[in-house]
């Protein structure tokens, strides 16, 4: 007869071996899951459903809904209170600082602010390292692309409805999720002098059009303001 100590221990080696399974199971299975959520398609995974498209003009309604949807929960309100809780959104990564770059170059920012989501980051990064091998492909130049507009408080945006045509009242701006590109003028790495070439805008007009083709963002070229107004697309969380 086999003993009450073997017993015992026969039931705790089964019991950490079941519970060892178990959590290799649940690690896998979860790793897994993130896998899926940093790298999903959002032709077929957008939380707000998106249409490929080969045309950079997507509506601004539909730019103001996927921040709404994405961005900040409450845009701030004044420049006083960006000021007062911006170091607590960064310390939560809810907004990330946008600095300079050897893919881009913040132009001076008279009415925005250098944060955007981590989703919007991750983009912009994206569009530039796809500039930059655009570049190399073609055997230009190398050239930085410049960000003329980022996060606004809803009184960065009262003062530009006044200014500017262009700007309206409720923005995807104030949300975290956008970001304007100059197609005007490039930042020439070699020299750092700031020009306007004809095949860096195409450069980067294609870029853009392949990563709409997938999804990527929303965009839509603004001829007064020489831009390309971008808004990322997030996808849903996946269980």
């Amino acid at each position: 007869m086999i003993s009450n100590k073997k017993i015992y221990i026969l039931f705790g080696f089964t019991f950490i071996l079941l519970l060892g399974i178990s959590l290799t199971v649940y690690f896998f299975k979860n790793k897994a899951s993130k896998a899926i959520i940093s790298n999903c398609d959002p032709v077929h995974y957008a939380n707000i459903p998106i249409t490929p498209s080969n045309k950079l003009n997507d509506k601004n309604d539909i730019h103001l809904l996927n921040a709404q949807k994405n961005g900040l929960k409450k845009p701030f309100v004044t420049n006083a209170d960006f000021d007062a809780e911006i170091d607590d959104y960064v310390r939560r990564s809810i907004l990330v600082e946008v600095v300079d770059n050897p893919f881009y170059q913040l132009k001076n920012l008279t009415s925005s602010r250098p944060y955007l989501i981590p989703e919007a980051i991750d983009l912009l990064n994206e569009i530039g390292y796809r500039f930059q091998e655009q570049l190399k492909e073609k055997k230009y130049k190398n050239y930085r692309f410049r960000i003329t507009s980022l996060l606004r408080t809803d009184e960065d945006q009262n003062k530009l409805t006044h200014r500017n045509s262009n700007a309206t009242g409720h923005s995807a701006h104030l949300y975290g999720t956008t970001f304007d590109i100059s197609y005007k003028d490039f930042c020439r790495v070699d020299n750092d002098s700031i020009e306007s070439r004809y095949e860096t805008v195409q450069a980067l007009t294609n870029v853009l059009i392949k990563m709409r083709e997938e999804c990527k963002f929303l965009a839509v070229r603004e001829r007064k303001q020489s831009c390309f107004h971008i808004t990322v697309v997030v996808c849903r969380a996946i269980k």
